[in-house]
């Protein structure tokens, strides 16, 4: 039920911070919609590997293990490498003349409005995806879980560089989208370098337990 939740959430938010920010031209918050679209990619191999998970459970082909065993290991090497994707496109993209100063006051709170309300938001699916974690014991949902705090981290960052620019500070969008970058390309390291050390201590085609 958490993943759904979570995907439900990455659609709504992903929707409305690429609109708003693509409409004030705030890099930092599309840096962060485009964020949110990888989360919502994450998503939906969390709920594969949940998926399989349960058929292992109820004895039908799948693979060993409480999230997976294998399929949680490729789930996390691919999210990783999305995520990796996914930041280096952002700092590629980020370092361009920022359009705010050109917006209206109007835009510009709309963005400032939409990058808070994605932190909130963000803030709420952690606590609420470490909860249910917690309870069924999944590391899968676990990871989801602080995997959702560093969003609301990087919404916090976008709200920064939005403020930035509003208050005559333009340049201040684009640091905020290339720190945006940086925190999602440490992100997707770290989740490839733990997914390949699991698969050194133990090779893909061993299910069984250590």
């Amino acid at each position: 039920m958490a993943a759904y939740v979570s995907a439900a959430l990455n659609t709504a938010l992903m929707a409305l911070q690429i609109g708003i920010g693509l409409f004030a031209h705030s890099d930092a918050l599309v840096a962060d919609g485009i964020h949110t679209l990888s989360d919502l990619a994450a998503d939906g191999v969390v709920l594969a590997v949940l998926y399989l998970a349960a058929a292992s459970a109820a004895g039908r082909r799948g693979p060993a293990g409480p999230d997976g065993g294998v399929h949680g290991t490729l789930a996390n090497l691919l999210i990783g490498l999305l995520l990796i994707g996914t930041a280096t496109d952002m700092l590629w993209h980020c370092f361009r003349p920022s359009a705010i100063p050109g917006t209206s006051a109007t835009v510009r709170a709309s963005a400032l409005a939409a990058a808070l309300l994605t932190m909130a938001s963000k803030e709420a699916l952690f606590r609420y995806m470490r909860a249910e974690a917690q309870r069924t014991d999944s590391a899968v949902l676990h990871a989801s879980a602080w995997h959702a705090r560093l969003d609301a981290v990087s919404a916090l960052v976008a709200a920064l560089g939005v403020a930035g620019g509003m208050a005559g500070i333009p340049a201040l969008d684009n640091v905020a989208a290339a720190v945006i970058g940086l925190m999602i390309l440490r992100m997707g390291y770290s989740n490839a370098r733990s997914a390949l050390k699991t698969r050194s201590a133990r090779p893909l085609g061993n299910t069984a337990g250590p």
